[in-house]
């Protein structure tokens, strides 16, 4: 299953939710305002180090640049992906749920 989170962690609850609900072999896609989850020395940044190995994490590169997120500050096992690569993840996953 792929997760895709798109509100802010600074705004909503649905990120805390999601990590609540993610297991190994499943994946979690940030898009949109979900990057900020990934500035450093938030709580958020904090919560997705630590996931269970078998997570897979994303974060759409156009997002992160549109939002002056350095590429060179992602945490290590995070995945910086184009669109296709995001198409390609959504067929690849058996289901998608959008947060």
């Amino acid at each position: 299953m792929l997760h895709i989170v798109r509100h802010s962690p600074h705004n909503e609850p649905r990120l805390s939710s999601c990590l609540q609900v993610l297991v190994e072999d499943q994946g979690l896609l940030l898009i949109e305002d979900a990057v900020y989850a990934l500035l450093p020395g938030s709580e958020a940044r904090q919560q997705l180090s630590q996931l269970a190995p078998g997570i897979q994490l994303f974060a759409l590169e156009p997002d992160l640049l549109a939002r002056g997120l350095a590429l060179d500050d992602l945490p290590a096992g995070v995945s910086s992906i184009d669109y296709q690569r995001m198409v390609d993840l959504c067929v690849s996953y058996d289901k998608v749920v959008s947060w």
